[in-house]
């Protein structure tokens, strides 16, 4: 969540608070504070979010990991700079979506598709994107690799072993979006998906059970 005090004076930053207002009567409560180079998690967040905006450049943006349908709400970034009275103040509100099913069913012979969305209100591109299969007896194997290059303007993605030629990806990478479709569906791909999406040095992993049921009787 982003939080940046744009000024032309050469001041730096004595103290950020980020609160949660939750709304529907519930009490606002402490997220985070930062002073005197300090940075303290509260509560419930604690272990789950820090700061990882560049506080030299008044950046106090938030990351906040793990995160929970509780922690939906109005996030509030307070700044104030040293010799200041001023505080630069910033709303921002976090929508929760519903948790994707992380088991899925498929018949011999079929196809299925895999959804990974890295849902984030930074504004990056999506640098690499990596299926990794891990079967019951097999070692782990890749999928499928999307990588982009920024300096070069340039694009690869390419499945992998025996899913070469059966893996497309899907998902639109301009959102974040690196969902894959597996076609010609064989027993042996029963097992574990997991995909990571990488926005610069931010990672999102998720994994997904793939069961491979046996193909449907034919009808006559």
């Amino acid at each position: 969540m982003g939080c940046v005090f744009q000024s032309t004076e050469d001041k730096c930053i004595f103290k950020i608070d980020w609160t949660l207002s939750p709304g529907e009567h519930a009490k606002d409560e402490y997220v985070l504070y930062y002073y005197s180079n300090l940075s303290v998690p509260i509560g419930r967040f604690q272990n789950r979010v820090h700061l990882m905006g560049d506080i030299l450049c008044n950046d106090g943006s938030l990351l906040l990991q793990d995160v929970q349908e509780a922690d939906q709400g109005t996030y509030i970034c307070e700044i104030r700079l040293k010799g200041e009275s001023q505080v630069f103040k910033k709303a921002v509100v976090l929508h929760v979506l519903p948790e994707e099913p992380k088991e899925l069913m498929v018949h011999v012979g079929g196809l299925i598709q895999m959804g990974c969305v890295f849902q984030s209100t930074e504004v990056k591109h999506v640098t690499k994107v990596e299926w990794i299969f891990s079967g019951r007896r097999a070692k782990e194997e890749i999928v499928f690799r999307y990588y982009h290059k920024l300096r070069m303007s340039a694009e690869y993605s390419q499945s992998w072993g025996h899913f070469q030629n059966r893996v497309n990806l899907v998902g639109d990478i301009f959102h974040n979006d690196g969902s894959i479709m597996l076609q010609g569906v064989r027993e042996s791909d029963g097992g574990n998906y997991t995909c990571s999406i990488h926005l610069g040095n931010l990672v999102f992993k998720k994994t997904i059970v793939l069961h491979v049921s046996p193909e449907e009787p034919r009808k006559w």
